[in-house]
């Protein structure tokens, strides 16, 4: 399913020390879509990250997207920080 970038402002969260950091994205963000995509990441001005943007899952219809410590460095963010996200779908 082809579709366009999406733009919205999110905050960087993450479980536990030990886990990756993620992202939600919320239902309107990914209208239509109900399996993971492959896709190119900016946060904020930084990236892109290539990325596969997930279904949470466990009857949620929100989706997610881990990152790496340096992905999170590159773009100067830490947990809990906001910033911009842009997804770009590839394919």
């Amino acid at each position: 399913m082809g579709q366009s970038q999406m733009k919205f402002a999110a905050r960087i969260l993450r479980k536990r020390d030990f886990l990756p950091r993620y992202v939600v994205v919320k239902a309107e963000y990914v209208k239509g879509r109900t399996q993971a995509f492959m896709a190119d990441i900016m946060l904020n001005e930084a990236g892109p990250f290539v990325r596969k943007v997930q279904p949470w899952g466990k009857g949620s219809d929100v989706f997610f997207f881990n990152l790496t410590a340096p992905q999170c460095e590159k773009a100067g963010l830490d947990t809990n920080d906001e910033c911009i996200v842009t997804i770009t779908p590839k394919g």
